[in-house]
């Protein structure tokens, strides 16, 4: 199996990503086959740990990879070729997603969201809780380094899904995984000339987390559409900002 360095001109994460499911296309990475270490992975890429961490929970969320704790990541067992084929083939689309589309996400996001935070605040197990403050807190602490910090961003959508213990919904929302961070990036980045833009998603998060964390659904759900209701109003005020 050849990984390549990746470029850094760009979305690493991303770049790590495409070079794994080439290796499982291509056939390098079988089914059932262990991916080789982060560590490993990180020296042969020439990348951060965290940057391999986020491309494994990516291909975790497609369902590309297993992780089983202590032991490793995993390549999922696909039926049969054509399935596989199939399968890359679908989210191939997802990357190619045009700009134009993202109002079209955010009525998505707000129609699925708030009731995935609605479920999680029900069912989320004190371990989802305390994955939710870590990425909360690696959010928070990228923003005091100047930082507008999208990958957790996407990884505290992705864990509110997991805490529902749904897996109807929670296969819902990562079949759109991809379509969604394309939406996260699209619209975070426009944030970064307003202080107000990267800090109100912060009080927001603190305040999903705190309904989670008391089992409090009604607030979840509020506090969720909240959130994306302000990351619509905000790329709606800077698309029209871009036309003047």
């Amino acid at each position: 199996m050849v990984f390549k360095p990746v470029s850094h001109k760009s979305r690493v994460y991303m770049e790590i990503v495409e070079q794994i499911k080439e290796q499982i296309k291509t056939g390098y990475l079988k089914a059932g086959s262990p991916l080789p270490s982060e560590r490993e992975l990180a020296e042969k890429l020439e990348v951060s740990r965290s940057s391999v961490r986020e491309a494994v929970t990516i291909l975790e969320s497609l369902g590309i990879l297993e992780v089983k704790h202590g032991k490793g990541s995993f390549v999922r067992d696909f039926q049969n070729t054509k399935s596989m084929k199939n399968y890359f083939d679908t989210f191939a689309l997802l990357f190619d997603i045009e700009p134009s589309q993202t109002m079209q996400l955010l009525e998505v996001r707000k129609i699925l969201e708030p009731q995935a935070a609605t479920i999680a605040a029900k069912n989320a197990t004190a371990e989802d809780i305390s994955k939710l403050h870590e990425i909360h807190e690696e959010m928070k602490k990228a923003l005091d380094r100047g930082e507008v910090s999208l990958d957790p961003d996407y990884s505290f959508h992705f864990q509110i899904a997991a805490s529902t213990g749904n897996e109807i919904l929670f296969s819902t929302l990562n079949a759109l995984s991809d379509l969604m961070r394309k939406g996260l990036r699209q619209t975070s980045w426009l944030a970064l000339t307003d202080k107000n833009r990267t800090t109100n998603p912060i009080i927001e998060h603190e305040q999903i987390i705190k309904a989670i964390e008391e089992k409090n659904t009604a607030a979840a759900h509020d506090w969720m559409l909240k959130h994306i209701e302000e990351v619509e109003i905000n790329f709606k005020k800077n698309l029209k900002e871009d036309l003047v």
